[in-house]
């Protein structure tokens, strides 16, 4: 039916714990805000470095994530997109009989990993965090019971971010990360990290237990299809014309039809007449990547020009380029040399093949500009990242000759053109049934139009006439 919603079942996510050692800044619970957890981070090395042992028990609480919305998909275009709406429950589950949780955040992540920074040894200039939103999910330290705790949370995000991508040039990926610090409520137990001393026992200063998890989102971006694009090509001197017909969007892994219609491929003379005859065609998609990234603070130089440079010092400058799909065809298309064929009588070639995204590792269309993040935010550095694509058509046409009166006595001339056309494709993810979250919603009291206008009665005057006898109005209507 349409305009329903869809239902979609809950995706959870679940990963093991990781358990830093007590005293760890990331730990310490004077921090009121959740600092983004990127690669460059020294809580991200702390966490994979102060692990507890095998042997060691598990910590007291768990965490996992029930996602309920469903998938993230940002619908049109970045400037006139509503966004994606993000909601779920964070599930703490309690493994003691009683923990004190003294900080249970959230945090929604957008890392952009450079694989060509301008410093290859430096993580700051290859990783770039930002935190999009934190949420604190408790407001004062608390005492929970063993067992299993939920805490619902709900996020807009915004219509104008970048969708995830893995590309050549960099990578963008999105990560909701959770924090929990507790201590345990019981004096006798204990935890053994790696890297301390074996059968120490930690006093009450030190039992504060950091349980960090992230878990990654797929966003995506998706343009609703509208009319097909119409384009005119002109090859001179040749006097062949070019029709084309292109579909307005294109999907990763996904078949589209394009149309192609040659006009003015024959001229007629008294006795002899020229014609063009298309003896093969070639087409590829082509993906086209371009990086400007910024190094960190620590390799940034001043602002300027080197002398003889036209690049910013300090700046990381790549473009790729590849073929995510490619097929030659030499047969399949209609050809008319009749003077019948069109209202010109200049010949009629038509054309329609099926094109293709056939690369499983094609990325749609992107636009990735943050230098506003950058500009608010010091430690961060600007990241300019645009993927486009192209549909590159090459036609190869030979001319003959051959004689008015007879048309099947044809001699190639010996001269070959190659023709050659360039479309660009809106790559996009596919739509699907979903619709944006805000077309789903029902309208709201401001949202209702004003009513119509009132009646207001007309002022009426009495009669005051002579009394009318309804037997001569009978006769007069006779």
């Amino acid at each position: 039916m349409p305009g329903a919603r869809r239902s979609f079942g809950p995706f959870r996510w679940s990963a093991s714990p990781t358990v830093n050692k007590p005293g760890d800044s990331v730990s310490s619970s004077d921090s009121p805000t959740m600092r983004p957890m990127g690669r460059n981070s020294s809580e991200h090395a702390l966490s994979n470095h102060h692990r507890r042992s095998p042997s060691s028990p598990a910590p007291p609480t768990s965490l996992h994530m029930i996602i309920e919305s469903p998938p993230l998909v940002c619908y049109g275009p970045a400037r006139t997109s509503t966004g994606a709406l993000l909601s779920g429950r964070l599930v703490l589950t309690v493994l003691e009989p009683e923990v004190r949780m003294a900080r249970l955040a959230l945090c929604l992540e957008a890392r952009v990993t450079i694989k060509k920074p301008a410093h290859h040894h430096c993580a700051d200039c290859a990783c770039q965090t930002t935190a999009l939103f934190q949420m604190e999910l408790l407001t004062e330290a608390h005492v929970f019971k063993k067992g299993a705790h939920e805490f619902p949370f709900s996020h807009l995000l915004p219509g104008h971010l970048s969708a995830s991508a893995n590309g050549p040039l960099a990578a963008v990926e999105y990560r909701l990360a959770a924090e929990a610090v507790s201590s345990s409520s019981s004096s006798s137990s204990s935890f053994s990290l790696a890297g301390s001393a074996p059968g120490r026992a930690f006093g009450p200063a030190d039992k504060r237990i950091v349980v960090r998890h992230e878990w990654p989102l797929d966003v995506k971006r998706a343009i609703l299809p509208g009319r097909d694009r119409t384009s005119t090509r002109i090859f001179p001197p040749t006097p062949i014309n070019a029709l084309v017909v292109v579909p307005p969007v294109v999907h990763p892994l996904g078949e589209f039809r394009v149309h192609f219609r040659l006009s003015g491929v024959v001229r007629r003379g008294h006795e002899m007449q020229t014609r063009w005859r298309l003896r093969k065609l070639n087409w590829r998609i082509e993906e086209h990547s371009r990086l400007v990234a910024a190094a960190c603070a620590k390799h940034r130089q001043p602002r300027g020009l080197r002398a003889g440079l036209r690049k910013p010092v300090g700046h990381a400058h790549h473009q790729d380029a590849r073929i995510v799909g490619a097929a030659d065809l030499k047969r399949g298309w209609k050809t008319d040399f009749s003077p019948r064929s069109n209202e010109h009588g200049d010949g009629l070639i038509e054309i329609d093949f099926a094109a293709t995204v056939s690369d499983a590792r094609a990325l749609c269309d992107l636009d990735l500009d943050a230098p506003a993040a950058a500009a608010a935010d010091p430690d961060t550095h600007p990241v300019r990242l645009s993927v486009w694509h192209t549909l590159v058509v090459e036609l190869v046409v030979v001319e003959e000759y051959c004689p008015t009166r007879d048309p099947q006595l044809s001699t190639p001339t010996g001269t070959a053109r190659i023709l050659r056309m360039t479309f660009p494709l809106l790559v996009t993810a596919r739509s699907g049934l979903g619709i944006a979250w805000d077309e789903e919603l029902p309208p709201t009291y401001g949202d209702v139009p004003p009513s119509p206008p009132h009646y207001r009665l007309a002022d009426v005057e009495s009669y005051t006439g002579e009394v009318l006898d309804e037997d001569d109005d009978d006769d007069e209507a006779r």
